[in-house]
């Protein structure tokens, strides 16, 4: 009877649980200059992103044996998952803004400035997001996007 009840138990709890977070990759590679034009646009279409996804991905790195940092593209880093979203600083920029900004390719007004990368952004509550890169003419070149994040 105890084993009943503790199987149901955990059946209600991984019921309840919510879905896992994922990771989105923008443009399912890198923040550039886009090859065709709509590919941010396409790519955020195809997409269903929810509050506590983030826009990035997480990478495992393998863990070596000695519980040391292990090096990757010249920098030591630590071997748990890391955050990337995907851009080269000083070459691109990821600033939150918006719709009049996104539209008028500005930022006069930015909510959220990403100048390092490769940055994680997390998207904590529902609504749209907007964002561009404020790099020379690179937003007017399409390097912009705005995604719709659901409630979970």
């Amino acid at each position: 009877m105890g084993t009943l009840l503790g199987a149901a138990a955990l059946a209600a709890f991984l019921l309840a649980a919510p879905a896992a977070a994922e990771d989105h990759v923008v443009g399912g590679a890198a923040w550039r200059i886009p090859t065709s034009p709509g590919l941010y646009r396409a790519w955020a279409d195809n997409r269903t992103v929810y509050v506590g996804d983030n826009l990035g991905e997480y990478r495992v790195l393998p863990r070596p044996q000695q519980s040391r940092a292990v090096p990757v593209n010249n920098r030591v880093t630590d071997p748990a998952p890391r955050p990337v979203f995907r851009f080269e600083t000083g070459f691109y920029d990821v600033v939150q803004v918006g719709r009049w900004e996104f539209e008028e390719c500005t930022a006069d007004d930015p909510y959220q400035l990403y100048r390092t990368g490769p940055a994680v952004i997390p998207l904590d509550h529902k609504g749209v997001r907007f964002y561009v890169c404020t790099v020379g003419n690179y937003c007017s070149l399409g390097v912009k996007i705005y995604v719709v994040v659901q409630p979970r």
